[in-house]
């Protein structure tokens, strides 16, 4: 997970900001993998590594959301109290915003603690469901398909169209299927929360 402060949210979001820094004692994210970031989304680390501060670039203060080094040493101090910046543990990360976790969760493969997550969260939508289908049996059925529209899913299970609809819903804000026009099909989310339960 990668953090940011509320305060720059809305810049992530709007590509303003694509730099930030840590003082992290060793590097923990990598370059080319997803992230998510909790009450933003879903960010992609393009570089990491430590930078001498003497030899940052004024862009990368710029791309971070300050003016200058003056800003910034006055900013991380107030969130890292006592950092020293000649001590080389400063790191500098260049993201990519993705998008909103609801549209993103999908493209992002579970770890173990989120598949268990998944897993309650389908028992609970199950229990309270009152159509008698469970729902890994519908992702067990999209995983063998191309697209399904919800009508053709409704005749499979031979329950009603719109109850159909309303879990495809659930099963969709989890993350776990897409929708296109010629229907709902599986997603990376889905076939690994599928895969771990073999």
């Amino acid at each position: 997970m990668l953090l940011f402060p509320e305060e720059e949210h809305n810049k992530i979001k709007a590509g303003l900001i694509t730099v930030t820094f840590r003082d992290w004692d060793k590097l923990r994210v990598e370059a080319g993998k997803e992230y998510k970031s909790f009450n933003l989304g879903f960010v992609r680390v393009e570089d990491i590594g430590y930078v001498d501060f003497k030899k940052i670039p004024d862009e990368d203060f710029t791309a971070a959301g300050f003016k200058g080094p003056d800003e910034f040493k006055t900013v991380f101090r107030k969130r890292n109290p006592g950092f020293n910046f000649g001590s080389g543990r400063l790191i500098r990360i260049k993201f990519s915003f993705l998008g909103s976790e609801n549209r993103m969760a999908s493209r992002v493969k579970p770890n173990e603690r989120e598949v268990i997550n998944i897993m309650e969260r389908l028992v609970e939508i199950d229990v309270l469901s009152d159509i008698g289908i469970k729902s890994d049996d519908i992702l067990i059925y999209l995983r063998d398909q191309e697209a399904v529209n919800s009508r053709n899913l409704a005749k499979h299970f031979d329950i009603d169209n719109d109850k159909m609809r309303q879990r495809m819903a659930q099963l969709k804000s989890e993350g776990l299927v897409a929708s296109r026009r010629d229907g709902y099909l599986l997603t990376v989310r889905g076939k690994t929360y599928l895969e771990s339960k073999v």
